[in-house]
């Protein structure tokens, strides 16, 4: 599979985000919703593209680092990875935190507020973002041009908001009719995203563990 394949399927794994779908159904069931969820979704993906800049251009000084200076540890960092994402997919929560943002309803639904609320919920849930983090480390490795780094990152975000600019799409096609659907779909991403992020895990885990541990039994001894 090529990069740009591999980078587009992760990222619409990424994006059954029952947190960020939550908030979404949400502002599309108050008045006139539209510019608030035009602005809900900009600020999701403007948060999510400037963490990946930032991360992928760090790793990327790392690994070209550790290929320099500490190729055999390129094996085991791979295990340690694969250790690390199969202990997180099989002890995954299942439970959204859109439940506990939304117990406290915004003050404001100004455009200008729920961009800063979607940027403020992307960097919040940045950290455990490991779908994200596997295509970054992919982009890291590819050892590509800033431009192409941006381009590939500009493609994943626009894949992760998609469903949301979908439950857009729906409310525009459908007004005050919607609201029925849009929890049902709601409902949907929350039972299933948590279970399809944790096969994604524990594959990609079991992967970077097998390979590493490949590699590693593969080497002369010096």
């Amino acid at each position: 599979m090529s990069l740009l394949g591999y980078l587009v399927a992760i990222a619409a794994i990424d994006s059954l985000n029952p947190t960020a779908t939550a908030i979404q159904v949400y502002l599309l069931t108050t008045p006139k919703p539209v510019g608030r969820a035009i602005a809900f979704i900009t600020g999701i993906f403007l948060a999510y593209w400037i963490v990946g800049v930032l991360a992928t251009l760090g790793l990327a000084r790392f690994v070209q680092w550790v290929f320099e200076t500490h190729s055999e540890w390129i094996s085991l960092i791979q295990c340690i990875l694969g250790i690390a994402l199969l202990y997180v997919g099989w002890t995954l929560d299942s439970s959204s935190n859109a439940h506990k943002l939304l117990k406290n309803k915004p003050n404001s639904l100004r455009p200008i507020h729920t961009f800063f609320l979607g940027m403020s919920v992307t960097f919040l849930e940045a950290p455990t973002a490991f779908p994200y983090l596997a295509a970054i480390q992919q982009i890291a490795q590819a050892k590509l041009s800033f431009s192409d780094l941006v381009g590939l990152l500009s493609i994943y975000n626009l894949v992760f908001v998609m469903p949301l600019i979908g439950l857009l799409g729906i409310y525009v096609a459908f007004q005050s009719k919607s609201t029925d659907l849009l929890k049902q779909i709601n409902r949907a991403i929350t039972t299933w995203s948590s279970k399809i992020l944790r096969v994604l895990l524990l594959v990609t885990g079991t992967f970077l563990l097998v390979n590493g541990i490949t590699s590693i039994l593969g080497r002369p001894l010096p």
